[in-house]
């Protein structure tokens, strides 16, 4: 798969347009229960979860909608899993590092793996386009190393993981649509973050890739999707009245009006034409050389797509051949192309895809016989560890621990391992059909006692 062709940032349909997280800040709830229409279908949603946790809400959206992305950046594999650290999905999903958010982290996993979410009358659209019936936890498994068996995460725990099978059939079938991820972490609050994921899958057409330009929701219909707790009509305005602002002042909606009385008003939405969702291919690969969010958007507002991708293959060309020499940052000199294209040569023929080293999560069973030096010699440390659990992680799911894969990461980021020669002996061992071989030796390395240690989650409501 040539980065031209990688999933970037996107959301599962089904789980946006039913919207499986309340727009809420904080919860006392465990259960919840509403009806809605969904393509002329009168279905129902209903959500079941600890009593202590409460039902997924507020920074669980931000959480969610990182793994689905994830998922796709991976490869979209076929079982689900998926493996990465804390860490890693921290940063994917917006927050800070630190305690607090580790934290909330480990909160808003242990809801989405216990909470039970059932959806009737043929609400869910399989991956043939039926409608079917689904009950399902967003997180089906789920194992993380912690420390000392507290169950709390710190800066080296692991997560693996298997979304739900419906919804990574989903995924796999193309019932997604783009995710502009850098605008939705951009915005202030949670709630704002679900209404903008929820109006953006309303007015999204599948068939066709193209954005309705104005979108009207009934108030009942609003409270389902978005999981209000109240539906008194003066409540309900009141509660989106701030996020209706944000999402005016950041360019996304030009007006919203609200007609009707009492549970008969309707809010009548119209989105700025000029607003483009930034295409999550491109973005990805911008991201690869460096390209900051912002800039990114930019790029992908002023240039066509197609354009874009090509002048970034012809700028890897002319690093490769040497005709561009990068003495700042990748970033600046491709940029400096993008907006100068006349100053740089063209290939005198037609080239080829260049083979690139692997990028970040490229789909590892895909990778040709590369020398593993050159696979991380760009990397930092930590970008070579989490590279080398993706790199390992179809090979090595079943036999590496949560715990284990804890102490290799900590290993590469410490210097006490090569992530180069993890990877060799590792693939080596898959040749010869003696992966238990590489196994014991790493854990040999780690030694006996080791302070992080293997939690599964798998209570259930």
């Amino acid at each position: 798969m040539t980065d031209s062709e990688r999933p970037g940032r996107l959301d599962e349909l089904n789980v946006v347009q039913l919207n499986l997280i309340a727009a809420l800040d904080q919860v006392t709830s465990s259960y919840w229960k509403v009806m809605m229409v969904r393509q002329g279908r009168r279905i129902q949603v209903e959500c079941e979860a600890l009593e202590r946790y409460g039902v997924p809400h507020g920074l669980d959206n931000d959480v969610a909608s990182a793994l689905i992305s994830e998922y796709a950046i991976a490869g979209m594999p076929e079982d689900g899993r998926l493996t990465l650290s804390a860490t890693k999905l921290l940063r994917a999903s917006g927050f800070s590092l630190g305690g607090l958010y580790y934290d909330s982290l480990h909160d808003s996993l242990r809801r989405l793996a216990t909470t039970t979410y059932t959806v009737s009358e043929g609400g869910w659209r399989d991956a043939d386009r039926r409608w079917t019936h689904a009950s399902f936890h967003f997180l089906e498994d789920l194992e993380v190393s912690t420390k000392d068996g507290a169950r709390l995460f710190d800066e080296r725990t692991i997560i693996r993981l298997r979304l739900a099978d419906k919804i990574t059939a989903s995924i796999r079938s193309g019932f997604t649509k783009p995710l502009d991820v850098d605008f939705m972490l951009s915005l202030s609050r949670p709630r704002a973050r679900v209404l903008y994921r929820v109006l953006d899958a309303a007015r999204y057409d599948l068939d066709t890739g193209e954005y309705l330009q104005s979108l009207t929701l009934g108030l009942e219909e609003l409270v389902a999707l978005c999981k209000l707790t109240s539906s008194r009509p003066d409540n309900v305005v009141r509660s989106l009245e701030s996020v209706h602002a944000e999402l005016k002042k950041r360019g996304y909606l030009q007006e919203v009006t609200i007609t009707g009385r009492g549970l008969g008003r309707q809010f009548h939405y119209r989105f700025v034409p000029e607003f483009r969702p930034v295409d999550p291919v491109v973005t990805f690969r911008l991201r690869q050389y460096g390209v900051t969010g912002g800039a990114a958007r930019e790029l992908s507002t002023n240039h066509p797509r197609e354009w874009l991708i090509a002048q970034m293959d012809r700028f890897d060309h002319l690093v490769r051949t040497q005709v561009i020499v990068v003495k700042k940052t990748p970033a600046a000199a491709l940029v400096h192309l993008l907006k100068n294209p006349d100053h740089y040569p063209y290939p005198k023929s037609p080239q080829a895809a260049p083979t690139r080293k692997a990028g970040r999560m490229e789909p590892l069973l895909e990778i040709p016989a590369v020398s593993f030096d050159d696979m991380f010699v760009d990397d930092s440390p930590e970008e070579a560890a989490e590279r080398l659990l993706t790199y390992l992680s179809p090979h090595y799911r079943k036999l590496l621990s949560a715990a284990d894969l804890d102490h290799l990461r900590h290993a590469v980021l410490t210097g006490q391992l090569e992530a180069a020669a993890v990877a060799r002996e590792a693939i080596g061992a898959v040749t010869r059909v003696d992966r238990p071989s590489f196994v014991s030796a790493l854990r040999e390395q780690f030694g006996r006692a080791p302070d992080q240690v293997t939690a599964a989650f798998a209570e259930r409501s």
